[in-house]
């Protein structure tokens, strides 16, 4: 998609107060990203949704569905890889349809720290924590997807990942689960940081976000991407 700009001080105004309105960054360009938002903010039916959104792929979507899964990832529609498994199974928080997949963060059994968890309740409100087991987070969760907290989050310390588990925040490829509004928003990100995928989240305007796992087991699958699908990480988060 070709980026559309204002050229007259009137254009600019209408571009970039649209973009304001519709919480999409207020650059003058009308891209795939101020698009996403226009469709989010007057509930167009075209979700979920498989798109570039600055060069990197992105699935949008009214909800997710998280799984502990042995499949690859070519078996499923709209969906990246997971968060942090160990011997074939998740070992990040991860609650499915209102079902305990794992309880624990990830880092539960070796250095005792919590991990953020993105949620959503039963009714319909989405939100983080920093909890250590699914105890702590709110009650009526529908799903939850633990991970590295971005954004407010962003403390890889507090949350274990220092020492041998430091090299989760190397640059390579990611995955990632934010929120905005009431759409979820499943990331691939391309050969960056933890603190590039942060900035990424924020450059999105994400309302909260956690980083995933990444390296050689990160993919995603949507209408548009395919990146490396043959992949079994047993965890996937599917938007719906």
């Amino acid at each position: 998609m070709r980026d559309v700009s204002g050229e007259t001080p009137a254009e600019k105004r209408l571009v970039m107060t649209t973009q304001t309105a519709v919480g999409a960054i207020a650059d003058n360009y009308i891209g795939m990203q101020t698009m996403t938002d226009i469709a989010r903010a007057v509930g167009a039916k075209c979700f979920p949704l498989g798109v570039d959104i600055y060069s990197n792929p992105v699935i949008i979507a009214e909800d997710l569905t998280p799984a502990a899964v042995s499949a690859p990832l070519s078996r499923y529609a709209n969906a990246i890889s997971g968060s942090f498994s160990y011997n074939g199974r998740p070992c990040s928080i991860l609650i499915s349809n209102g079902k305990v997949v794992c309880g624990e963060s990830c880092h539960y059994w070796t250095n005792g720290k919590p991990e953020s968890v993105l949620y959503r309740l039963y009714d319909g409100t989405l939100g983080i924590k920093r909890v250590m087991a699914v105890g702590d987070l709110p009650s009526g969760v529908k799903w939850a997807v633990g991970g590295l907290g971005l954004m407010s989050h962003l403390d890889p310390a507090t949350e274990g990942f220092v020492g041998a588990y430091s090299d989760v925040l190397r640059k390579t490829n990611h995955t990632m689960v934010g929120y905005k509004g009431h759409h979820v928003y499943l990331c691939y990100c391309k050969n960056m940081t933890a603190g590039q995928v942060n900035d990424y989240a924020k450059k999105l305007k994400l309302d909260n976000a956690v980083m995933l796992d990444g390296g050689h087991i990160a993919a995603i699958n949507s209408e548009s991407t395919k990146i490396n699908t043959s992949q079994k990480q047993f965890y996937i988060v599917q938007g719906v």
